[in-house]
Parts: structure tokens; C-alpha cells; sequence
């Protein structure tokens, strides 16, 4: 039983981990020169394949001559509860074992 905790633990740590990820991608996409610089692009890759289907479907907010990507806010509550459903339910499949 306990390699089926430890095994959970890692698992959430690594979820938790690309949330991080998600929102360090947010922040540094804030600072255009920052987005331009190797960590930049790194993150840029990690995130961009599960955002890019939120972007295809959410269109930028415009707002005067700003434009506001809901579709970034859209997949990160999205990505936060598939978290929790996700080890939700492989606690209740270690619970049975």
C-alpha cells in the first residue's frame, strides 16, 4: 500500500508541477522580452500543446487596444479540476486495491 501512496504523491507532484508551469507561462508572457528568452520558449513548449485547443475555440477579448486571452484563463480552471477528478480517481482505484 505504501508504494501506491508514494506512487500517488509522485503523480500529484508532477500534475502540480505543470499547473506551475501553466501559470509561469502566464506571468513571463506578461514581460515580452522575458517570452523572448530560452526559459521562455521552453515554457512556451510544454504549455502550448493543451492550450493551443483553447485558443483555436476561445477568440482574444478585445478591450480598446488591448486584446485579453480568456482562453489561457478558460484552460487553466479547466487543467485544475481534470487535476483533482484525475487523482480523485486513482485514489478511490488504490483505495479498492
Amino acid at each position: 500500500m505504501e508504494l501506491y501512496a508514494g506512487l500517488l504523491n509522485f503523480i500529484q507532484a508532477l500534475l502540480s508541477l505543470y499547473g506551475y508551469v501553466l501559470i509561469a507561462t502566464a506571468v513571463i508572457s506578461w514581460i515580452p522580452d522575458l517570452a523572448e528568452t530560452q526559459l521562455g520558449q521552453w515554457l512556451s513548449r510544454l504549455t502550448e500543446p493543451y492550450l493551443r485547443p483553447f485558443r483555436r475555440w476561445i477568440p482574444p477579448l478585445q478591450v480598446g487596444g488591448v486584446a485579453f486571452d480568456l482562453s489561457f484563463l478558460v484552460a487553466v480552471v479547466v487543467y485544475f479540476f481534470v487535476e483533482q477528478g484525475v487523482m480523485y480517481v486513482l485514489d478511490a482505484v488504490v483505495r479498492t486495491l
